[in-house]
């Protein structure tokens, strides 16, 4: 019976032997994780962010008294707060950022790259199980939850007068009707309808929205919106909630 000594190679069918083999393999696979002298320089910066701070509170509590140290931690637990926080809104600042879009390629989409812009942005500005409802063959509808539970229901068109260009690349059909939601909505919950466009309303269309009760978004809050304003802002929405709460 032949011994494996440590210092000599692996046998074939050795666990060493195949883990050894494993290893290569992901090495070759670039699933290879880092190593010690990758990761140190940031186990040291952590734990000299956390040492430092509790070396500072214990030379206070020994040298001034607990309440010394008490002051400092309470000061350092509102630093950190005040970091993270900011943090935060920088991350949410880059998000919205990266989730805006120019005039010029909303025109230049087509009818399923328009609402597909259109749920990014209300999935942007924090609605929930936004999709797609088919009307009829040629219209889809957008529906979807707000972050306070009011249903919404979305309809497009595509305005004939972009600007002066003549109308754009797509035409969507004109919603005939307020746009339709797939169940029912509670009692006392109001839900939100849409009609976004990329063009400009008629007086007969805006008529048409009042007697409804539909919000329009034509091409002047359509580019403020996808340039990264919230919509809860560009319709007072708050500010409607607010009051239906009051009455």
């Amino acid at each position: 019976m032949n011994a494996v000594w440590p210092l000599s190679r692996s046998p074939v069918g050795t666990r060493r032997a195949w883990r050894k083999r494993e290893e290569l393999q992901r090495w070759l696979n670039g699933k290879q994780g880092p190593e010690w002298w990758e990761i140190a320089p940031a186990f040291a910066a952590v734990l000299t962010l956390i040492g430092l701070p509790l070396v500072g509170l214990g030379w206070l509590w020994s040298r001034v008294g607990w309440w010394a140290a008490l002051l400092a931690g309470v000061a350092l637990a509102y630093v950190v707060r005040a970091a993270v926080h900011q943090r935060r809104a920088v991350l949410a600042r880059r998000r919205r950022r990266a989730r805006c879009y120019a005039l010029p390629e909303i025109d230049a989409s087509d009818d399923r790259r328009f609402r597909a812009i259109v749920g990014r942005l209300l999935l942007r500005d924090g609605w929930t199980q936004v999709r797609g409802v088919r009307i009829s063959r040629d219209v889809v509808h957008l529906v979807g939850n707000g972050p306070d539970g009011r249903q919404l229901g979305v309809a497009f068109e595509r305005g004939i007068d972009h600007a002066g260009t003549g109308g754009g690349r797509a035409a969507l059909r004109s919603v005939g009707g307020a746009p339709q939601l797939p169940t029912a909505t509670a009692p006392g919950d109001r839900p939100l309808f849409l009609v976004v466009s990329s063009g400009t309303f008629t007086r007969e269309r805006v008529v048409w929205a009042v007697r409804h009760k539909v919000r329009l978004v034509d091409r002047t809050l359509l580019q403020r919106w996808a340039a990264g304003e919230d919509l809860a802002v560009l319709l007072d929405l708050d500010q409607d909630h607010a009051h239906r709460d009051a009455s």
